[in-house]
């Protein structure tokens, strides 16, 4: 059940195609349900965020563990780290509610741009590129089209960063766009955002308590209703107080990884997801002692640590084909 590592440019047969319809207005993405509200903004060429949305917050949770000691967990988090999650649960709600016209942003700009740099270091003698259109429908062996071609596959590698998701192929309809996000990028940038409570996390007696407690703490926050075109930043779950479930993985994976940074996580989802996937389970290598189901991924032992046993027994038993991907 390995994460597989896939060619981008394979696995979006009609961007080619479709990236000759231009936009010319930066799109963000929506945050919460209010989708009619979101989009309106989204049309806006700068983007004000609503002053409620943006505001600096903190969190203070109180409970008794199952040692019965009193467990206490505060945090703040400031406007610059409150806007930065903002825009990204923006900009990856829509990149998954719509991956093609997402890109699109992205590319035609820089696009444009390379073709203008393109023919004006080619001879005049030489064949030009007149537009994105004649770029993408006279492919050839010139050094105008090369060069297009190789400032398009960068190009599209970047977008991918920057728009924090990574390609898949579709369940359905392998011409049909896929994505999901980028988890192990999110990982890594949001990380650093929980240490404090991560710190508050790790007095524990031991790593087994302090991951209960993570736990205890992570599954506390309110379920939110699993949509596969919207994704809360582990910062954006904090301040609404809801997560669906891979936004509960990634929040506790951010934890978990500074109390056994040495123990490898991956996040465990079915093959047929798109977007935002559902269900999805933490596990952490067995060695680290943690209690839970065992489960194999790549001739290794791991303990799922979260996500509904039920659920993952019955993918196992019907053979479902699961991804395993590694956050680090």
């Amino acid at each position: 059940m390995a994460h597989s590592f896939l060619n981008k440019a394979s696995l979006w047969p009609s961007l080619t195609t479709s990236i000759m319809i231009f936009l010319s207005v930066p799109v963000m993405a929506s945050l919460s349900g209010d989708t009619d509200e979101r989009n309106k903004l989204s049309s806006a060429k700068q983007i004000s965020l609503p002053n409620s949305e943006v505001n600096s917050f903190s969190i203070s949770w109180q409970w008794t563990d199952h040692e019965g000691k009193d467990i206490n967990v505060k945090s703040f988090f400031d406007t610059d780290v409150v806007e930065t999650s903002l825009r990204d649960s923006y900009k990856l709600s829509f990149s998954l509610s719509h991956p093609i016209k997402a890109i699109h942003t992205y590319l035609t700009p820089r696009l444009e741009f390379a073709i203008e740099r393109i023919n004006f270091y080619t001879p005049d003698d030489q064949d030009k590129i007149t537009d994105i259109r004649y770029a993408f429908t006279n492919k050839d062996e010139s050094n105008a089209s090369q060069l297009f071609w190789q400032a398009y596959n960068q190009y599209q590698n970047d977008a991918f960063y920057h728009l924090k998701i990574t390609p898949c192929v579709h369940p359905n309809n392998k011409e049909l766009p896929c994505v999901r996000p980028n988890y192990s990028q999110l990982f890594y940038e949001y990380r650093a955002y929980l240490k404090d409570i991560a710190t508050q996390l790790a007095k524990q007696q031991s790593l087994s308590t302090a991951v209960d407690n993570a736990r205890h703490w992570v599954y506390a926050i309110p379920d939110r209703e699993e949509h596969d075109n919207s994704f809360f930043s582990p910062i954006s779950v904090l301040k609404t107080n809801e997560a669906d479930s891979d936004e509960k993985a990634l929040l506790l994976a951010t934890l978990i990884s500074q109390l056994a940074p040495e123990y490898e996580l991956f996040m465990l989802y079915p093959s047929t997801s798109i977007g935002s996937v559902s269900p999805v389970w933490l596990t952490i290598d067995s060695k680290s002692g943690v209690e839970g189901p065992k489960i194999m991924i790549n001739q290794n032992q791991y303990t799922v640590i979260s996500g509904s046993k039920i659920k993952l027994d019955k993918m196992l038993s019907s053979n479902t084909k699961l991804i395993s991907e590694s956050l680090y």
